[in-house]
């Protein structure tokens, strides 16, 4: 597949004049920033219900299998949380359900069993890459599931590869040591745990019955049974100090955490961390901005590298498990499109089966009706009305134009804080330095970007405002998203009146 150019796309929604990224700049600086951990082009908010059956598109990237040598990252959803006050743990936009039972967790597996067995005739032949199990909060389940789910997998895919990363998500207080052997003898080989806080009288505002003790339990736990242990911290929380981010980075370091992805609170939608009271109670926007420095400065001289915006890793200490300690699910799609002997090929996709799961498809760069995302059903009686039916319980997605994916390598290239813009011409056939000319100026103006002979890379304020300047380089792809979606829905609206 040669490249090939999308001069009139760029010309419409890539092109902007030094004011507009200015004037950008100085409206959305001054705002909280909005986190994008695993932030894709476009979000889902601006994906909508697909026209063709999802079995159409799975037929068509069978064919694309067979000619490609694509691997697959599979995430597996989990739709149930603890309950909190308040709600969702005060702060969290994902998708879930409250736990109310085991009844609920055994019917749920038997029907993300049946899922499981309508993706064999198209994705059975794939490679994998890596597994991430995520929520919800999986590690809700009992320990007799772990090898069950497990079994899913391998079923699927004729066996699981010993050498990949096989990632479980949860909270500190349900990792017990019966789990975690548990956990371990099924085959994983990573735990990804939601700490958000140690200060235990700071994480009682999301309502969660935590203590420090049972973080380093877990993490204990996870050594002893050579389990890769990765956290998550949040920073900007209600009533934290700068000290109060600072011990609990010190505090994860000393306990001998191999990976943390430290990232800013999101301040949007519902949630009640979003409400007027809890805000009162935040750090100033300059005080997040200084807690970033402070915490990369702390980890750079604890000999953490910095893989991403938020995500930090400890070098391994041996060779043994170095798969596990990259962080693969998230790593692998830093890359998902190359050029290779003149021609460009997807080299990565994900592969999502169950709640709320998302499936990526990117065929290329010049077929727009090829490359796509789409998402099952956050609502879980939804999803299971679905698969009563024996449908695919896909809920909407998103078909990419050439101009979208070229936004989506973007997007995954800047949050490594770097973009090799060698590789973007190589790839799509168009010089980077210009097609955004204004913003790189402007940014390095600011002191936020350096060139070199290869890359564009992002230096001091640069990489913490990348969320903003992500949306910034969208902006006017997103602005004709947003019209073409409500032209649609105008168009729905007479052919209604009509009928």
């Amino acid at each position: 597949m040669k490249s090939t150019s999308t001069r009139s796309t760029r010309q419409n929604t890539s092109n902007f004049s030094p004011s507009e990224v200015n004037s950008f700049i100085e409206r959305e600086s001054s705002r909280r920033q909005s986190n994008k951990v695993l932030h894709g082009h476009p979000s889902p908010m601006h994906w909508k219900p697909f026209s063709e059956p999802v079995q159409t598109l799975l037929e068509k990237r069978a064919d694309y299998a067979r000619s490609s040598d694509f691997s697959v990252n599979l995430y597996v959803g989990t739709p149930f949380c603890l309950k909190t006050k308040p709600a969702r743990c005060g702060f969290c936009l994902f998708p879930s359900e409250d736990y109310r039972g085991n009844s609920g967790v055994e019917s749920y597996l038997d029907i993300l069993e049946q899922e499981f067995e309508m993706y064999k005739p198209y994705y059975g032949r794939d490679k994998l890459s890596s597994i991430y199990f995520g929520g919800g909060t999986p590690n809700l389940y009992r320990p007799q599931h772990y090898g069950r789910l497990m079994g899913f997998v391998d079923k699927l895919y004729e066996g699981v590869p010993d050498d990949i990363e096989i990632t479980l998500e949860g909270i500190p207080q349900l990792f017990n040591e019966e789990k975690i052997k548990a956990i371990k003898e099924a085959g994983f080989n990573r735990i990804s745990m939601g700490v958000q806080q140690l200060n235990e009288d700071l994480i009682k505002y999301s309502g969660r019955k935590q203590t420090r003790q049972q973080v380093y339990n877990a993490l204990e736990n996870c050594h002893k049974y050579d389990l890769v242990s990765s956290i998550d911290l949040i920073y900007g929380w209600p009533e934290q100090t700068m000290e109060d981010m600072l011990e609990d980075l010190r505090i994860a370091v000393d306990a001998g955490v191999h990976h943390l992805t430290h990232y800013e609170l999101n301040v949007a939608g519902r949630s009640d961390f979003a409400s007027k009271a809890k805000r009162d109670l935040l750090p100033s926007i300059q005080t997040n901005k200084e807690m970033y420095r402070r915490a990369k400065e702390y980890l750079h001289s604890q000999g953490f590298e910095q893989e991403t915006v938020y995500d930090w890793k400890r070098k391994p200490e041996s060779d043994e498990n170095q798969r596990a300690h990259r962080y693969d699910y998230e790593h692998n799609m830093h890359d998902f499109v190359r050029h290779e002997q003149g021609d460009i090929r997807q080299t990565q996709q994900v592969c999502g089966i169950g709640f709320s799961a998302v499936n990526f498809h990117v065929n290329g760069v010049d077929k727009e009706t090829d490359s796509w995302i789409y998402m099952n059903h956050t609502s879980l009686e939804k999803y299971v009305g679905k698969m009563s039916r024996k449908e695919f319980p896909v809920d909407r997605g998103f078909h990419y134009n050439q101009h979208d994916v070229k936004l989506a390598w973007l997007f995954q290239s800047m949050q490594t804080m770097k973009i090799d813009y060698v590789d973007y011409r190589q790839i799509f056939n168009e010089n980077l330095l210009d097609t955004y000319s204004a913003v790189w100026t402007d940014i390095d103006k600011r002191g936020w970007i350096k060139t070199t002979d290869r890359e564009l890379q992002f230096v001091d304020d640069g990489q913490y405002y990348i969320p903003m300047l992500q949306a910034l380089v969208a902006s006017k792809r997103l602005a004709q998203i947003r019209d073409e979606r409500k032209q649609s829905l105008q168009n729905i609206e007479v052919v209604t009146e009509i009928g």
